[in-house]
């Protein structure tokens, strides 16, 4: 039997949840704001896949919030559209869309978030046809991209489900 190494990643599932503090009553939002989150809103869509905009290296886009997607993955076919330099990875992805589809990696982005500025990012470019094709076919728009772990992890996201928001943390 083979042994799969997951990376681990903690994220708090939180439902209209009140924390309180012995000099304030704060809610969720106020208490994570005043420790240094930032809130950034999320759509749901009909798929049940949590949407966000953002901006890669200067152009819109739309992009997918996946806590299952160990990596960061955008369209290899937006590799102009995002001004993204790449070169060939060794990586293979393993996922929902199959098994062994390869994979470029791309250094130096930068990622805005409603705001909330990743810089020097790491990306990788994979071919996203399994995941359009099925959200066309649901009439679903396409996708130019899954926010994955690696980002989710990197600044202490906690998302609310409720508020359908998440807090990222530099």
């Amino acid at each position: 039997m083979k042994t799969v190494k997951f990376a681990g990643i903690c994220l708090c599932i939180l439902l209209s949840i009140q924390i309180t503090n012995a000099q304030d009553n704060l809610d969720l939002n106020n208490y994570l704001l005043k420790a240094g989150y930032t809130k950034l809103e999320l759509k749901k869509m009909p798929t049940g896949h949590l949407h966000i905009s953002g901006i890669l290296n200067g152009g819109e886009g739309n992009f997918i919030l996946d806590t299952g997607a160990t990596g960061t993955v955008i369209e290899i076919k937006n590799e102009k559209k995002f001004k993204m330099q790449s070169e060939s990875s060794e990586r293979q992805a393993a996922g929902a869309g199959g098994t062994r589809m390869q994979m470029k990696s791309s250094s130096h982005n930068m990622l805005e978030l409603s705001g909330f500025q990743l810089k020097n990012i790491d990306l990788m470019l994979l071919n996203l046809d399994h995941v359009n094709n099925a959200f066309e076919s649901l009439g679903v728009p396409k996708v130019d991209g899954i926010i994955g772990a690696d980002i989710l992890t990197n600044t202490k996201a906690i998302i609310d489900y409720v508020d359908l928001s998440v807090y990222f943390k530099n």
